[in-house]
C-alpha cells in the first residue's frame, strides 16, 4: 500500500486525523510522514494522475498549481448533522466543527446540540431568532446576519444545520451567496438528508417510475403538471399554508382538506398514501402509516410529517422512442 493511500485512508476513517488536515494540511501531512511524491501528487491539481499513482502506475505529474491566498480572512463551511444525529454526522462535519473558530448551529434535537458544543464548546445557537408566531422568513434573515458578522470578524466559521443543510434550509444557502459576493471563500458539505432517510426507511427506489418531490404548500399554491405514473414526495405536510415559526404545533385543520381533496381528484379516493416521519435514535422505528385518501384528514400528520404517495397508474410507452433505441418493454412499460 502506498504512503499516500495509506494518508488517505486514515483521513477517511479517523476524524481526528481529518480535523487536523481541514486545520492545516501541511502538518497533519508531517505528523504522518507523507512522502514527498505523495504530497505532489495530492496537491499536483490532477485528481486522475492521483488515481493512476494510487493503482501503482507511473504518473506524468504537472507543475503543482500556484496556491492562492483568498483575499479576506473569513471564511465559511456550512455542514449537517444528518437526520439521526447518532451515526448520520459525517467525519467532514466533525472535523470542519472541531477545527473552525467560530460555529453557529440550528438543530432540532438536545442529541445534535450536545454533540456540537462536545466538538466545539463555544458554539452559538440561532434558534434565538424565531419568535412564537412570528414570520420564518424574518427570523431566517436575522440568521444570516448573525452567520454573516462572524465571517465578516474573521473567523473560519462553520454554520450547521439540522439534516442536511440544502435541503429546505434557507438560511445555508443564503449565507453563502452573501458570503461569495462579498469575497469570501464559502462552501456547502453534504449530508444525510430525510429524503434519504425516507427511500430507505420505505424501500423506495427513485429511478423506478421517477420521483417528484414538492413542499405541501408550493404544490398547493402553484399548478404543477403531476404525472401520477411517478412517485410522489410531499414535505411539510404539517404545517401547510403556515409561514410563521410555532413551537406547540401547527392547526392545519382548515386547509389540510384542501390537499386531501386535490390528491382525490388526481388518483381517487381509494390510493392509499403513507404518513412517514423519521427517527432520531436508531434503537426506534420510524412512523409508517398506510391511510386511504377518503380517510385522510389533519390528524394523521405533525409538523414534521411527509407524505408519499405511490403511482396510481401504468406508466405510457412511447413506442417510437422505444423501438429506436431498442428497448423491450413489458405491458406495464417496465
Amino acid at each position: 500500500m502506498s504512503n499516500l493511500l495509506e494518508f488517505l485512508r486514515d483521513l477517511a476513517i479517523d476524524p481526528a486525523r481529518l480535523t487536523e488536515f481541514v486545520a492545516d494540511p501541511n502538518r497533519a501531512m508531517d505528523h504522518s510522514a507523507l512522502d514527498p511524491l505523495g504530497r505532489r501528487v495530492l496537491f499536483g491539481g490532477s485528481e486522475g494522475a492521483m488515481w493512476e499513482h494510487l493503482r501503482g502506475r507511473q504518473v506524468q505529474l504537472p507543475d503543482p498549481p500556484r496556491v492562492t491566498l483568498p483575499e479576506k480572512p473569513g471564511a465559511l463551511v456550512v455542514v449537517g448533522t444528518g437526520i439521526r444525529t447518532v451515526g448520520q454526522v459525517t467525519l467532514a462535519a466533525i472535523a470542519w466543527i472541531r477545527s473552525s473558530s467560530a460555529v453557529h448551529y440550528l438543530v432540532a434535537d438536545p442529541i445534535a446540540e450536545a454533540v456540537i458544543h462536545y466538538l466545539n464548546p463555544a458554539a452559538v445557537s440561532l434558534m434565538g431568532h424565531y419568535s412564537d408566531g412570528g414570520d420564518r422568513k424574518a427570523s431566517y434573515d436575522a440568521m444570516v446576519g448573525q452567520i454573516l458578522a462572524s465571517v465578516r470578524l474573521g473567523h473560519r466559521t462553520c454554520a450547521v444545520f439540522y439534516g442536511h443543510p440544502g435541503v429546505f434550509a434557507f438560511p445555508s444557502h443564503e449565507s453563502i451567496r452573501q458570503a461569495r459576493k462579498e469575497g469570501y471563500s464559502a462552501m456547502m458539505l453534504p449530508a444525510i438528508s430525510a429524503e434519504d432517510c425516507l427511500f430507505a426507511d420505505l424501500g423506495i427506489d427513485p429511478a423506478v417510475n421517477g420521483c417528484q418531490s414538492y413542499e405541501a404548500t408550493d404544490f398547493m399554491v402553484h399548478d404543477r403538471s403531476v404525472d401520477t405514473s411517478s412517485q410522489l414526495v410531499l414535505w411539510q405536510v404539517g404545517v401547510l399554508g403556515d409561514r410563521t415559526f410555532r413551537k406547540d404545533g401547527y392547526d392545519v385543520d382548515r386547509l389540510f382538506p384542501l390537499l386531501v381533496q386535490k390528491l382525490t381528484r388526481l388518483y381517487g379516493a381509494e390510493h392509499e398514501v403513507t404518513i412517514y416521519e423519521s427517527i432520531i435514535l436508531p434503537c426506534f422505528l420510524p412512523r409508517v402509516q398506510k391511510v386511504k385518501l377518503r380517510e385522510l384528514d389533519a390528524s394523521h400528520v405533525q409538523a414534521h410529517s411527509t407524505m408519499y404517495v405511490p403511482p396510481g397508474r401504468d406508466r405510457v410507452v412511447n413506442a417510437e422512442f422505444a423501438k429506436a433505441m431498442g428497448v423491450v418493454l413489458d405491458k406495464k412499460g417496465a
